[in-house]
C-alpha cells in the first residue's frame, strides 16, 4: 500500500471530522506536499497545499503560500509533524481546536473564521416535503439563487456530473428556495447553495428543503454534511430546527498579518 492509500485510509477512519483533507486530497492530489509520520501504533498526517489551488481558499487568502491541513492519533506525534511545517511562508492554518492548541506554541496564530459541519444522528429520519422537486440535472431556473451564494457555474456543473441532485420549491414556474446536495467525499455529502429568494423568506421554506435534502442524502446512504460559518446566526438557527447536531469545528488561522475578504 503506497503512502496516499495509507493516509487516506487513516483519515477515513473519521471521515465527517476530515472530511476537508479528505477532499483537498482527492481533488488536488497531484499538487499537494503530504507527509505521514508513523510510530508504533500512532500516525499523524500533514498536508501542505498551495492556496492557489482551491477557488475559495484563493479569494479569501490571496496573500497566502500554502493551507495547512493536519490530524493524527496522538499529540506525541504533533513535534514531528511540526518539523516539516515551512517556517518563512505565509500559511492558513484550517485546524481543529485540539491541533491548534497543540501547535499554536511554535507559530504566532492570528484568528480569522471558523466554520461549523453538522450533520445527523445513527438512525435519525426526516419527512420529504410533498411540494418539493427533486432532480439531477441543472434546472437553469435556479442559477440565479446559486450564484448569490457564491457558486460559479463552473462548480455548479461539477457537482452535477458527479452525481449532485437539487432540491427547489416554487411557485408556478418561479423558484422560491433551493439546495444542491453534491458529494463532498466519499460517503459525506453535502448540503449547500441553500438559498430563499426574498419573496419566499420568512415562511420556513428553507427549513422545507433542507429537510427534504437529507431525507434523500440518507435514503442513498450517503452521510450528510451541512457546514455554515460562525458567524452565521441564520444558518445556525436553520441546522438546529430542522434537527442537525453539530459535528465538527474547523478554525481557520493565518501565521501572518493580512487583511483576509
Amino acid at each position: 500500500m503506497n503512502q496516499y492509500d495509507v493516509i487516506m485510509r487513516y483519515l477515513r477512519s473519521n471521515p465527517l471530522k476530515n472530511v476537508t483533507p479528505l477532499k483537498m486530497m482527492t481533488a488536488y492530489r497531484g499538487f499537494i506536499d503530504s507527509y505521514l509520520i508513523e510510530q508504533g501504533e500512532h500516525w499523524g498526517i500533514l498536508l501542505l497545499l498551495p492556496a492557489s489551488c482551491y477557488s475559495f481558499d484563493k479569494k479569501m487568502y490571496p496573500g497566502a503560500d500554502s493551507i495547512v491541513l493536519m490530524d493524527y492519533s496522538s499529540p506525541e506525534l504533533v513535534p514531528a509533524i511540526v518539523e516539516h511545517i515551512p517556517r518563512d511562508a505565509k500559511l492558513v492554518f484550517k485546524l481543529q481546536q485540539a491541533a491548534r492548541i497543540a501547535i499554536q506554541e511554535n507559530f504566532p496564530l492570528h484568528p480569522v473564521r471558523s466554520f461549523y459541519s453538522y450533520s445527523t444522528e445513527p438512525d435519525q429520519s426526516f419527512s420529504p416535503d410533498e411540494a418539493a422537486i427533486v432532480s439531477e440535472q441543472i434546472d437553469e431556473r435556479l442559477l440565479p439563487l446559486w450564484y448569490s451564494n457564491g457558486y460559479t457555474l463552473e462548480e455548479i456543473r461539477h457537482y452535477f456530473q458527479d452525481g449532485a441532485f437539487s432540491v427547489a420549491l416554487y411557485d408556478g414556474l418561479t423558484p422560491l428556495s433551493t439546495c444542491i446536495v453534491f458529494r463532498n467525499e466519499e460517503q459525506i455529502w453535502e448540503i449547500g447553495a441553500v438559498h430563499t429568494a426574498e419573496a419566499g423568506r420568512r415562511k420556513g421554506l428553507a427549513a422545507r428543503i433542507v429537510r427534504t435534502a437529507l431525507h434523500h442524502t440518507l435514503q442513498r446512504g450517503y452521510t450528510p454534511r451541512y457546514q455554515v460559518q460562525d458567524t452565521n446566526t441564520a444558518s445556525i438557527r436553520l441546522a438546529e430546527a430542522v434537527g442537525l447536531t453539530l459535528a465538527v469545528k474547523l478554525e481557520h488561522w493565518m501565521n501572518y498579518i493580512d487583511q483576509p475578504k
